[in-house]
């Protein structure tokens, strides 16, 4: 480990072994999405010791996100969130191994943009791309961490090949049908962008990335589906673990 890497470590040395934070620097990581909990998602992975990133986002910063993306300011409007992520997380790390694609995921690009990766973190805003990248996980034995938000609630589970499938979890009409036969369905159900409160993506990003080290780390307690978390952060006793 480099002089730096064993600094940023050194006040989680006795949270994890040195062969445990070595699994967690290892581990190729994949996340879809760079702004409300994309943003913390990176962000928290970076502080945790990950050095083998890959991110995605095809949008710009603006305005209406300054109440919850991590990276946004007056400084980053208009600029791409993909490579103001890729910047700031290389200041914390410059060892960081982060490839950056500011594209719109597709089902031509999907399969090389997901290669070399082992957990795919999902920090989308519409079905339709959670779909896309949920199958492609499962077509590549990829871990998936699902997470969605909306206002002051959140979802969150781990799906894997030996659990349900997204679409299964949560009875899709798309199951069992191709992307494009079910796409006009699937863009339906998310007709416009959520209303969320800051600390919402805030939270549960920090939660993803804790199921990304308990499933790297092979915890006991690591949150398989059919188990999902739901919250709503504004009621602390919401916050269940249900089988969907």
């Amino acid at each position: 480990m480099t002089e730096l890497y064993n600094q940023m470590i050194s006040r989680q040395k006795e949270v994890f072994t040195e062969s445990q934070q070595e699994k967690i620097r290892n581990t190729p990581v994949l996340v879809i999405g760079c702004g409300g909990l994309g943003g913390t998602v990176i962000e928290q992975l970076v502080r945790a010791g990950f050095e083998n990133l890959t991110i995605v986002d095809q949008d710009v910063f603006d305005k209406t996100n300054l109440n919850r993306q991590i990276r946004s300011n007056l400084d980053t409007i208009d600029k791409s969130k993909v490579e103001t992520a890729k910047k700031e997380s290389l200041k914390i790390n410059p060892n960081l191994n982060i490839t950056g694609y500011d594209t719109t995921i597709t089902p031509e690009n999907i399969s090389q943009i997901f290669k070399g990766n082992d957990i795919v973190i999902d920090a989308v805003d519409n079905v339709y791309t959670r779909v896309m990248i949920s199958r492609e996980a499962r077509k590549q034995n990829m871990a998936f961490i699902h997470c969605a938000v909306e206002t002051t609630v959140g979802q969150l589970t781990i799906i894997t090949n030996d659990t349900p499938s997204y679409e299964e979890l949560f009875k899709l009409k798309s199951n069992g049908k191709t992307l494009d036969k079910s796409k006009e369905y699937l863009l339906g159900i998310s007709t416009k962008k959520p209303q969320v409160l800051g600390t919402t993506p805030a939270i549960f990003g920090a939660l993803e990335v804790n199921e990304t080290i308990k499933y790297i780390l092979e915890s006991k307690d690591a949150l398989f589906a059919p188990k999902v978390l739901l919250w709503d952060i504004f009621d602390i006793t919401s916050f269940r673990i249900i089988d969907f």
